[in-house]
């Protein structure tokens, strides 16, 4: 006996016949397993063949009700939440551009000036060439016409053309 245990102590060589003789039973129990697992194999078969008659017509119609749902989803997705993902995205894209630079005035007002002051600048050459015309600035007649003057020695009145300038006779 073992001083720890209390047990008998087992000597190898029993130890060897022991595991010979559980080899031999698990030999015997594999040898009548083996008819077993084949008829198992078969009655698996055979279930499973009868299931997947049964499974096939109810996953089709499954799959025909979820392809029906989906297209219908796929219309009311279209017809309610595109449009507003739509224009969130235009609303986007619109606040991404660069703001537009505003129109720099200053050019804009020194041409109209400048034009105010060609303008006037012509205005006043006109208005200088028809004051010098009626205040009769004229150049002098030629030196050999003393029928054009009237007596007390002013001039004669000068005929009007068709273009509005004084001609003198």
């Amino acid at each position: 006996m073992s001083a720890m245990s209390g047990k008998k102590a087992l000597v190898p060589a029993d130890m060897q016949r022991r595991a010979k003789k559980i080899a031999i039973q698990a030999s015997k129990l594999a040898d009548e397993a083996g008819p077993m697992t084949d008829k198992a194999k078969e009655t698996a078969k055979r279930g499973a063949a009868s299931a997947n008659e049964w499974a096939t017509p109810r996953v089709d119609m499954a799959r025909a009700w979820m392809a029906l749902r989906a297209a219908r989803g796929s219309v009311a997705v279209q017809k309610s939440v595109a449009p507003k993902v739509s224009e969130m995205m235009a609303t986007a894209a619109k606040k991404l551009y660069p703001p537009k630079r505003r129109a720099r005035r200053l050019p804009k007002i020194l041409a109209g000036i400048v034009l105010l002051a060609a303008g006037a600048a012509a205005a006043g050459a006109v208005a200088i060439r028809n004051k010098r015309t009626l205040l009769g600035t004229m150049p002098p007649p030629p030196a050999g016409s003393s029928t054009d003057q009237a007596p007390g020695g002013d001039r004669a009145p000068s005929e009007a053309g068709a273009d509005g300038l004084s001609r003198t006779r």
